[in-house]
């Protein structure tokens, strides 16, 4: 009797033993085209509840009979970590990229499946680069400033916007496009109208100016704004502006006092952004390139008038200045130019 109780002990502690062991034995994953599954494979069957948050995945076990050591488990698409919590009994899966849930489900053991599985499905969002849309003032006939020693603007903004553009593709932290990329004409309506079709994050236009006066020199960066900042924006703006116009919005359908606030409030909003992007600009080129007194400046310029894409002028110089003239020729000064455009549009980009 003695015997035969122990017996039944045994075999009742191994039974139970089998029931309770829930050993997470492996987690794999697969795709097909953008949508990932991933497949927890556990010996026997276990309540769970999940949490499923932009770029993780938690499963809570009843039981703390899993694996604690994951190391063994093979690489896992789109998830940068696993971790294990002994003290909620969770398994918390990291994504690398955000995630959106489209099923989570368990597959019971039956004859087919030898395991008790559970079994998330995904997708990821993709990720779109930013677009930096880089405006070389104007080209073809129009040269722009003639500064010393005949130097033509037009030539000095295309080929700092050139290098900005090599320095993207080399770094590849964002897209730029370039509304020109040789020595032709664009209209001020066609520079705005590229940055809206391509759909630009933000809008940089290259320039380096001439002044009466020739003791002038440094960088400064130009906003839009209704008034210019004092009388020498305004005339720098009338000269830029001539007789172009921006193409407007289409809010055919809308009343025009509709229009006029829709626009205008998102005019404000770009603005607002726009000062937000100078910022970073002036706090960058301060540490390496010579600044005028008051570096932020604001004039009515057409090119900067996208309703919607934070826009600013860089005036990278005056030609009309014997040391800028130099500097803005020098290949070392352009690279460092474009060094500090890059840094500034990276620190406006991660904000």
């Amino acid at each position: 009797m003695i015997k035969f109780k122990k017996t039944l002990f045994f075999i009742i502690f191994f039974y139970c033993e089998n029931i309770f062991s829930n050993d997470l034995l492996e987690i794999r994953s697969g795709h097909n085209n953008s949508e990932y599954r991933i497949v927890f494979e556990l010996k026997d069957e276990i309540k769970y509840r999940k949490e499923i948050k932009l770029k993780s995945l938690k499963l809570l076990f009843d039981s703390s009979d899993i694996i604690e050591n994951l190391s063994k488990f093979k690489k896992i698409h789109n998830v940068s970590d696993i971790n294990f919590d002994k003290a909620e009994n969770s398994i918390t899966l990291l994504f690398n990229k955000k995630i959106n849930s489209k099923n989570l489900f368990s597959i019971k053991k039956n004859k087919q499946n030898k395991n008790f599985r559970i079994v998330f499905d995904y997708t990821v969002e993709k990720f779109k680069k930013k677009i930096v849309i880089i405006d070389a003032g104007h080209g073809g006939k129009d040269s722009g400033a003639v500064g010393t020693s005949k130097i033509l603007e037009k030539n000095v903004t295309l080929s700092v916007a050139k290098r900005f553009a090599q320095k993207c593709n080399k770094e590849n932290h964002f897209k730029c496009l370039l509304t020109r990329n040789g020595d032709y004409f664009l209209n001020l309506r066609q520079r705005v109208k590229f940055a809206r079709q391509h759909k630009g994050d933000v809008f940089i236009s290259l320039h380096a100016d001439f002044h009466p006066k020739k003791n002038i020199r440094g960088v400064s960066i130009y906003t839009l704004s209704e008034k210019a900042s004092d009388k020498e924006a305004e005339a720098l703006a009338r000269r830029e502006n001539k007789s172009d116009l921006i193409d407007g919005l289409d809010l055919s359908e809308e009343s025009k006092e509709v229009r006029n606030i829709l626009i205008d409030l998102t005019q404000r909003e770009t603005m607002n952004r726009s000062t937000v992007y100078v910022m970073e600009l002036i706090n960058q080129f301060k540490t390496n390139t010579k600044l005028l007194k008051r570096a932020h400046r604001f004039a009515g310029f057409a090119v900067l008038k996208a309703p919607d894409i934070p826009s600013v002028l860089l005036e990278m110089g005056y030609l009309s200045n014997k040391n800028d003239a130099k500097l803005l020729t020098s290949e070392i000064y352009q690279k460092k130019i474009v060094e500090n455009i890059y840094i500034a549009t990276l620190k406006y980009f991660n904000k």
